[in-house]
């Protein structure tokens, strides 16, 4: 089984546990693939080693950002059985699972003309304990002097109907609302009234980073990745979802 990666919300409490009480579920890291040259579309990549079962995953997200919802045959999902009865490395296994997915994905980022455009203007990792998960306030570009008007993202957990399929004694399962604040106002980039089946059973989220395309021509575009921490076999998971739209 490969080291986890502990939860920034769970690490403090952990450090003081014995080691046999310890545990921990896996943590997804993540690849941003960027923008298309437009700012139409967004991708991302979540991949790991699962917990429980020590199979490596890959999931690719594509993203229509006018619309905020996965184009046609969007995410593409694998997760690749390996016999660990014999020594395994984890780390081929895993780039295998990716470049697998990746294969399978490449028409789908080509049609979307998914080309890494974009700049991460924020980015809050779960290991970064002074900063506020809930809210971020950056720049939407990398210029100096600058003249534009900070954006600020405020997240509030909120309670919503668990799914039947989640278990009871982990936590309450829980929806986000998101905002922006800009020089228009604020808007309401999410609301929950119930969670999606994709999300699994959601205990709590942060704001993880801010990406941000300015196209040559169009309407800059803005995504924000959001972490959320699931309920796991071996403890909570992190996986990811996007936020999409129009500065």
């Amino acid at each position: 089984m490969s080291a986890r990666i502990l939860s920034a919300l769970t690490l403090a409490a952990t450090l003081l546990l014995p080691a046999t009480q310890a545990s921990a579920g896996d943590f997804a890291k993540v690849d941003v693939l960027g923008f298309s040259a437009s700012g139409d579309h967004f991708a991302f990549e979540e991949y790991g080693i699962q917990d429980g079962s020590g199979f490596p995953y890959s999931n690719i997200y594509v993203i229509d950002t006018a619309r905020d919802s996965w184009v046609r045959g969007s995410p593409f999902r694998r997760l690749d059985e390996i016999d660990d009865s014999v020594p395994v490395d984890f780390d081929a296994e895993l780039a295998r699972t990716r470049a697998a997915n990746a294969r399978t994905a490449r028409q789908t980022l080509a049609a979307s003309d998914i080309a890494g455009h974009g700049r991460t203007v924020g980015h809050n990792p779960p290991t970064e304990l002074s900063a506020n998960p809930h809210e971020m306030l950056v720049l939407p570009r990398m210029i100096a002097p600058t003249s534009d008007t900070p954006l600020r993202l405020t997240l509030e957990e909120i309670a919503v109907p668990a799914q039947s399929a989640c278990p009871s004694g982990f936590g309450e399962v829980r929806g986000f609302r998101l905002l922006l604040t800009d020089q228009a106002g604020t808007r309401v980039l999410n609301e929950d009234t119930r969670v999606p089946k994709s999300r699994g059973c959601p205990l709590r989220y942060r704001i993880e980073r801010v990406v941000t395309h300015h196209p040559q021509a169009g309407t800059p575009r803005f995504a924000v990745l959001i972490q959320m921490e699931t309920i796991g076999f071996e403890g909570p998971n992190g996986r990811f979802l996007a936020i999409t739209g129009a500065l």
